[in-house]
């Protein structure tokens, strides 16, 4: 038959440097008893944890914990509030009966959030030879510490869990385009490079096109900027429907656009770019129930070549488009375009589905 532990006698504490503010204890078994974190601990174990502790008082506002300060303190709150913060920020609070400073003493390591009062509190202060004696002598302070740090720790793979979520959000939002939310100059740049690397390590066709709405300015002038805005949502909405999941928008600034036809040569780009102009042409626009004039866009295409860099595929883009502005607006231009003995964009080769996958047989 075993035999029950007895819990050692206590021993006067030490003073030390770091005990300012700290005074004698004067709290009961009683009151301890009812602290979340000591129930169950039998009363021996509180008798002696008595003269062991200290108590601690924090007026509302007053730091206990430093981030990035060494802790090798445990307290308990008896009560009052603390606040958790990060970046001053408020993150958690610890309520009456709850510990604080349990993780920096386990871990040897500083404190990793700066913890304050949030209103008058009142602490009992185990330093770390208490700390080591209590978590010994009673089971259950034991396993309730280890219930807490793993509440806590979940708590905390909530919140990165969370913090993730929101920074794919940020950088989302950091790559698209507020209005019409297609993807932005930004997300141009970073993926383009790509795009091609791989379709030139491939030897897949690519198409670039370069698509500017004519004349967008007097829009903006003669019927303001919200009828501009109103014109920029209904083209993308064009763009949408005439492009592939597997084709790529952005816009690049002001009325000016860039599509990226993967795995297209140029007669199926023709053809893509040429639908989508011609229904933005045909189609009535308005602001607010009021006719606006006919919108019509101009697009410059080109198609990737051997030692063409992201760059320099995008300058022969803008300069297509600028022939397209010279030659009277509401067009497609492509380099040698004049120099093709049939008019391809006449009878456009059909798209293999507008909405399908694949490559449409645009090759």
């Amino acid at each position: 038959m075993g035999l029950a532990r007895k819990p050692p006698q206590p021993r006067p504490p030490v003073a030390s440097e770091d005990s300012a503010g700290e005074q004698p204890p004067g709290v009961s078994v009683a009151v301890l008893r009812e602290l979340q974190s000591l129930q169950g601990t039998g009363d021996q174990i509180l008798d002696a944890l008595v003269p062991r502790a200290r108590l601690r008082q924090l007026e509302a506002g007053q730091r206990l914990l430093q981030r990035g300060e060494p802790n090798l303190r445990v307290y308990i709150v008896i009560s009052g509030r603390l606040r958790v913060e990060l970046d001053e920020s408020p993150l958690a609070y610890i309520e009456q009966g709850e510990t604080v400073g349990e993780l920096s003493l386990l871990a040897g390591s500083a404190a990793t959030a700066t913890v304050a009062a949030e209103k008058p509190t009142q602490l009992l202060v185990l330093d770390e030879e208490t700390f080591w004696w209590l978590a010994e002598s009673s089971h259950e302070f034991s396993v309730g510490l280890l219930v807490r740090l793993a509440k806590r720790l979940r708590s905390n793979n909530d919140a990165v869990q969370e913090n993730i979520a929101l920074r794919r959000q940020f950088e989302q939002a950091a790559l698209s385009d507020p209005l019409t939310g297609f993807r932005n100059r930004r997300w141009l740049d970073q993926t383009l490079p790509r795009i091609v690397q791989r379709h030139l390590h491939a030897s897949e066709p690519l198409c670039i096109a370069m698509m500017d709405i004519d004349h967008f300015k007097q829009v903006n002038d003669g019927y303001g900027h919200a009828a501009g805005d109103a014109v920029l949502l209904q083209v993308g909405r064009f763009v949408r429907d005439n492009l592939r999941p597997a084709d790529f928008a952005a816009r690049i600034g002001g009325e000016e656009f860039v599509l990226v036809f993967p795995q297209t040569s140029m007669p199926g780009a023709i053809s893509a770019a040429e639908r989508l102009r011609e229904s933005i042409a045909d189609a009535a626009f308005d602001y607010e129930g009021s006719a606006l004039p006919q919108v019509t866009v101009s697009l410059g295409l080109v198609e990737l070549e051997q030692g063409v860099s992201p760059g320099q595929l995008l300058a022969r883009a803008d300069v297509a488009l600028y022939a397209a502005k010279q030659s009277g607006r509401n067009r497609t231009e492509w380099p040698r375009r004049h120099a093709r003995p049939e008019k391809v964009t006449q009878t456009p080769p059909q798209r293999g589905g507008t909405k399908s996958a694949g490559s449409r047989n645009r090759r």
